[in-house]
């Protein structure tokens, strides 16, 4: 019987381990459920809101903050924006909202702290991503929810292709000659306002000769005044954003548009095309017009006697008189007194039509708060100005012309030999420039040539820019050597003006003058002063300037030639497109301890570059740096990294560099090491640190490792640490080129926190060279220099726009 309650016992263990198993089992089923639920809810939740993200940001009342960034983006490259960056972005109150529903339900009762901390620990969770395709036009923006609801990951894209509009650019300066505030235009007979072309021959041989070339005045504020005698006078259209104003006989060959009012003064004035006025038109004595008239405000006649009538037409005129249908008609004899004549219609209040209807694509008023663009003027200034002490300068000699060696040394800066000088003058037998040549003057300059055989002389291929800060003196009698000339030379690839002067001079005195009994050949940009052409000068090339004064037997002649080149004056935007595009310190890794130098040892990108780049963020950090044009740039462009914090494809150049190594060394090195020299560069790999004093070398030198150097280092070219650096006191000689402090993690292929010291005294400087790095780049083969960039990141050109739109969401 005991035997059997011992069976039974058994069985009734059995038999509720049994039915345990199986509650324990349905138990975990249900939590399984359970779970599967909960994170299939967060993982829609969080698709829900990185399409949020991107639904905010897409829409039409985040159009311009979205445009405007993007076209930002193009410029940096691809890059993240993280929580509160996003905030400002989409800036609806998107994010926030989506925040607010995450709060925990005592989050009222919290600290101000701990708000602030779990707001920003939430916003931290979302992200965006923009990754440029310069090849394919396009952006990629990813939204990503990293978390918010039990660790759930997902994201969502949109893309968005862009077109560049240049608008502006050659189609701006075909119009003519530009001026922002107008011009003035007096003297007698022979005056002449046209175009021609180069290209063909000289100026009025074979009928080259008497083109249309406008005359445009842009800002609302602006005046052109015609008090100029007899033919050939004005061959083109004229354009006022203010008024213009006729006092004598001189005939205008094309038509004549403003936003303001017209008054016409001369006696038997002749307009052969059309009249247009937004505002109002007022006839005087003698005026005659062959086209069509009309004015949006008002039509007036004055007489000899000084009565002003309306002209108040309800149709078309009769040809030959000048008397409206219906209205108020004035009778034929008070026209007979006037003698006015119009050939085609009349019309008024027609507020439809606008001046700006008859600008050209990229034309367009400048508003009375606005100011002028200066097309690039200030840019070239900055661009190809560098570090040196410039001095007076006198080119003048005569025993013969003199060669650019006059002007001192020169830098290399996109394919031009540039100079820089406080005061220039150019007189003697004149100058010869071999190689397309940039001078930087911070004062005036003036040119003073005299006789046949004192001239600037452009060899092959040789182009000469001036840009100065002073006026601009130009005299003489013959002052451009005419033989086998080329009004359009082509550098690098660029159209640019064989001879171009612009000054930056803004002054109450004219900024350039241009008084003598000879041609002028190029352009002359003055965005912020007077431009005075007097005496019997002639130009032949284009115009932008702030007013425009011709005077006496003076004349100008549009170059059709220079329909074909636009205004983007100086070299491209650094894109790291070779070593010449990168500062002479770039530091690619975020900043973790930084200590920089206490001497006079200064950072200079000569107005090229930045003279110091740094990752998105780093900008604080270096800002007491002791830099020659105090420029830097934060955000590592995208031509090398994906993102600034992804290092696969600068990993990948490294190991370029470490196949592609003339010398691969092992080790701590000495005191005196060389790695190579100038004309003598060398690619060299250091696999581990470099501890020493007086290194030198040129090419490039990859430290895969920390540096700790000191004493008298010097290197020309391309220095690249992967670890921290340190520089140590004393020193007297210069990097020369770049150094990239770039550490990365081989594994996470992230940057890593760099460690940078500059201690002690001593002023060795980092200063930008164009040739040093040039050379150090063409040590790599094709192939090779294009796994550092491919070039194909696009840039906005400074004379056109860019327009967006959505291709895709997935």
């Amino acid at each position: 019987m005991k035997n059997q309650q011992g069976a039974a016992l058994v069985i009734v263990m059995a038999l509720l381990a049994g039915a345990m198993t199986l509650g324990l089992s349905g138990m975990q089923t249900a939590l399984v459920d359970e779970r599967l639920a909960s994170n299939y809810r967060a993982s829609t939740q969080a698709q829900m809101t990185s399409e949020n993200v991107l639904a905010a940001l897409a829409s039409d009342e985040n159009k311009a903050t979205r445009e405007n960034y993007l076209e930002e983006r193009l410029e940096k490259g691809s890059g993240v924006l993280k929580g509160s960056e996003i905030a400002e972005l989409i800036k609806n109150g998107t994010l926030d909202e989506l925040v607010d529903g995450l709060l925990p339900a005592n989050y009222e009762d919290l600290e101000e702290e701990e708000k602030k901390a779990l707001v920003e620990e939430l916003q931290a969770n979302l992200e965006l991503e923009f990754e440029v395709d310069g090849q394919n036009n396009t952006i990629t923006i990813t939204s990503s929810d990293r978390g918010l609801r039990n660790d759930a990951f997902r994201d969502s894209s949109v893309v968005y292709r862009y077109n560049v509009d240049e608008a502006s650019g050659a189609g701006f300066f075909s119009d003519g000659f530009i001026t922002c505030y107008g011009a003035e235009l007096n003297g007698g007979g022979g005056v002449a306002i046209d175009s021609f072309d180069s290209r063909k021959g000289a100026y009025g041989v074979g009928g080259n000769s008497g083109g249309k070339a406008s005359l445009i005045a842009l800002h609302e504020n602006s005046d052109i005044v015609f008090n100029m005698g007899s033919t050939p006078g004005m061959t083109g259209d004229v354009f006022s954003a203010g008024g213009i104003e006729v006092t004598n006989t001189m005939p205008i060959v094309g038509s004549v548009y403003t936003a303001g009012n017209i008054s016409l003064d001369g006696n038997s004035a002749l307009i052969t095309g059309d009249l247009f006025s937004e505002d109002s038109v007022l006839f005087k004595v003698g005026t005659r017009v062959d086209g069509n008239v009309s004015a949006n405000n008002s039509i007036q006649v004055l007489g000899n006697w000084g009565e002003v009538r309306a002209l108040q037409p309800n149709g078309s005129t009769r040809s030959g008189t000048t008397y409206a249908i219906g209205g108020d008609a004035i009778s034929p004899d008070i026209y007979t007194q006037i003698d006015n004549r119009i050939e085609g219609s009349l019309t008024s209040e027609n507020p439809e039509v606008r001046f700006e209807d008859f600008l050209s694509e990229g034309l367009s008023v400048v508003r009375d708060n606005d100011e002028c663009s200066d097309y690039g003027v200030e840019k070239v200034y900055e661009e190809f100005s560098f570090k040196s002490n410039p001095r007076d300068v006198d080119v003048v000699s005569n025993v013969g012309p003199v060669g650019t060696n006059m002007l001192g040394k020169p830098n290399v800066v996109g394919g031009f030999e540039t100079f820089h000088v406080n005061r220039l003058r150019i007189g003697g037998n004149g100058l010869v420039v071999e190689e397309p040549t940039v001078i930087v003057a911070d004062s005036d300059v003036s040119v003073e040539l005299w006789g046949n055989d004192n001239v600037i002389s452009l060899k092959d291929g040789a182009t000469l820019r001036i840009v100065s800060k002073g006026r601009i003196f130009l005299s003489g009698s013959n002052v451009f050597d005419m033989n086998g000339f080329s009004p359009v030379v082509d550098v690098e690839g660029k159209l640019v003006p064989a001879f171009s002067f612009n000054t930056l001079y803004e002054g109450s005195d004219t900024a350039i003058s241009m008084a003598s009994d000879g041609d002028f050949y190029g352009e002359l940009l003055a965005p912020f002063g007077n431009v005075n052409i007097t005496g019997s000068a002639r130009l032949m090339g284009r115009v932008f300037s702030h007013t425009i004064g011709l005077n006496g037997g003076g004349s100008m002649h549009y170059d059709r030639a220079y329909d074909d080149i636009d205004m983007s004056v100086g070299t491209s935007e650094p894109q790291w497109c070779t070593f010449a595009d990168i500062s002479p310190l770039a530091i690619a890794s975020p900043i973790d301890r930084l200590r920089l130098p206490s001497s006079r040892a200064t950072f200079d990108g000569a107005g090229i570059v930045p003279d110091i780049t740094v990752s998105s963020g780093n900008a604080e950090k270096v800002s007491s740096a002791s830099t020659a044009n105090g420029n830097v740039r934060e955000g590592i462009t995208s031509a090398l990294f994906d993102r600034e914090e992804n290092a696969e494809k600068f990993s990948l150049f490294i190991d370029v560099l470490r196949n592609k190594a003339d010398r691969v060394l092992n080790g701590v090195y000495k005191n005196n090491t060389s790695f190579g020299g100038v004309g003598d560069e060398k690619i060299t790999f250091v696999n581990g640190d470099i501890d020493a004093n007086n290194i030198s070398g040129a090419g490039i030198l990859v430290v895969n490792g920390d540096y700790n150097g000191g004493g008298n280092a010097s290197f020309e070219g391309l220095m690249i640490v992967l670890g921290d650096y340190t520089q140590k006191g004393g020193g007297g000689r210069d990097l020369n080129g770049a150094l990239l402090i770039a550490p990365y993690s081989r594994s996470s292929l992230q940057f890593t926190p760099a460690n940078i010291e500059f201690i002690g005294g001593g002023n060795r400087d980092f200063n930008y060279d164009e040739g040093a790095l040039r050379a150090a780049f063409g040590l790599l083969d094709e192939s090779e220099q294009k796994s550092w960039a491919d070039c194909a990141l696009p840039i906005k050109p400074d004379d056109g726009s860019l327009s967006w739109s959505l291709v895709d969401w997935k």
